[in-house]
């Protein structure tokens, strides 16, 4: 090869051919199943697909997708998706006894049906009519249309008794490849439809909670408006409560509306590319789908809009709270330097006074010490004068002393601070940059 290959070309590649639905021969029965499975139980999954009920003809099987071919034109398609697993069984009209194994293996899956669904295909409109008696659809809610130019469908799209839907599609003139690739539209536009339906029941059962979230945030507002700023700790916890509580039900949602709305999308695009044509005299399924797929999609849409604006509103409301209440903290700051700037030039005036006080009681002592050592001075020799002499003597050597004892304490405070901010400096972790 005389060129330098991506290393994900090849994977990429694969991607795109991975998933495809089985062909399907005319007349034929399918069964499909989707299941929602929990991560922790993929691993059981696995066990599940390598216990066979029947021996296979052949296996394809990858990490996420198989291929398993049995006896009887039977075969066995295996999907595993984000957050669910779709199994579908291929086989003949005349095949039904022999897929009573699979069925029950189906049914014993990890997991909980999401979607349950027997699909009936007939090579024509006479063979297919001919088994709409049997199969017991609610006139009132039945959908038919054409799809993809000439393939006519007929649904309720209700659950019956054992627990499956039901699906009849007449093909004529299709190819098994063409009539797999409708078939698999069909299938996906049902499955993508629920899935996308599963955020709705919790986005509904939170709007009461949206709702009274709401009223307290704007309560809340108005008191930053109304109430003195005495009660701006209080409204502050308040306020952060409201937000922790905004932001627990986004945390714990947002996964799921964001699944439901790209699940809609996907069921959008697979209506459009199924090119439904109506029939008079019945819903089609673009009026089937869109009648509450969309409205569901609406409301979970407005949820996150909703939940979206409410935090951006609380988190505006808590920075004009934290606003207001660090203005007045400045403000108190700078009452409290104008208040220690008084308390600075009181304590200056009475350090000047006692220093000039200490110059008096200062001059006074020298005084008093000059005038031992003079009166020593005067009687040395002289007898009745030994007292004098003694404590003209004592006092340089007392002078001395104090000077010396101070001048230590003095130097030994001095190197103690010099240690401890060297150490301060030390821990800065501006210094380790």
């Amino acid at each position: 090869m005389a060129f330098t290959e991506h290393p994900l070309r090849r994977e990429l590649v694969h991607e795109m051919h991975l998933r495809r639905f089985a062909p399907v021969h005319a007349p034929a029965r399918i069964v499909q199943m989707v299941y929602l499975i929990a991560e922790d139980r993929r691993g059981e999954e696995q066990r599940h697909l390598s216990s066979l009920p029947l021996k296979p003809v052949s296996i394809e099987q990858e990490a996420r997708h198989a291929v398993l071919r049995f006896a009887g034109d039977l075969t066995v398609l295996w999907e595993r998706h984000t957050e669910a697993t779709t199994i579908t069984l291929i086989a003949p009209r005349d095949g039904q006894d022999a897929m009573a194994p699979l069925t029950e293996w189906f049914s014993a899956w990890p997991g909980s049906v999401l979607r349950a669904t027997r699909v009936f295909v007939e090579p024509g409109e006479a063979e297919a009519e001919g088994l709409l008696p049997e199969m017991g659809f609610e006139d009132a809610d039945l959908v038919s249309c054409h799809v993809c130019s000439g393939v006519r469908v007929w649904s309720d799209f209700r659950i019956r008794d054992d627990g499956y839907g039901r699906l009849l599609v007449s093909a004529p003139g299709r190819q098994p490849d063409d009539l797999g690739r409708i078939v698999q539209r069909l299938q996906e536009l049902g499955n993508y439809r629920n899935l996308a339906l599963v955020g709705l029941p919790r986005v509904q059962l939170l709007m009461p909670e949206l709702n009274a979230l709401e009223e307290r945030l704007a309560a809340h507002a108005q008191a930053l408006v109304n109430e003195a700023e005495g009660g701006d700790e209080r409204l502050l916890h308040d306020l952060s409560q409201v937000s922790a509580e905004l932001a627990q039900i986004r945390a714990e949602n947002s996964y799921r509306t964001s699944a439901s709305q790209a699940y809609a999308q996907i069921a959008a695009d697979r209506l459009d590319a199924l090119d439904v044509q109506p029939i008079d005299g019945y819903q089609s399924l673009t009026d089937f789908t869109e009648r509450r797929l969309v409205p569901a999609t609406r409301t979970i849409e407005t949820f996150v809009n909703r939940l979206r604006r409410l935090s951006e509103r609380s988190g505006d409301v808590i920075a004009l709270l934290n606003t207001r209440i660090d203005t007045r903290i400045k403000a108190q700051n700078l009452e409290l330097l104008r208040s220690m700037e008084s308390s600075f030039n009181l304590q200056l005036r009475l350090q000047n006074l006692v220093e000039a006080l200490s110059v008096i009681a200062a001059s006074y002592y020298a005084v008093a010490l000059i005038a031992y050592m003079a009166k020593g001075a005067v009687g040395f020799g002289e007898e009745g004068h030994e007292v004098d002499v003694a404590i003209a003597l004592i006092a340089p050597v007392v002078i001395l002393t104090i000077f010396l004892l101070v001048s230590r304490i003095r130097h030994r405070f001095i190197k103690e601070t010099e240690n401890a901010a060297a150490r301060s400096d030390k821990r800065h972790p501006l210094n380790d940059a």
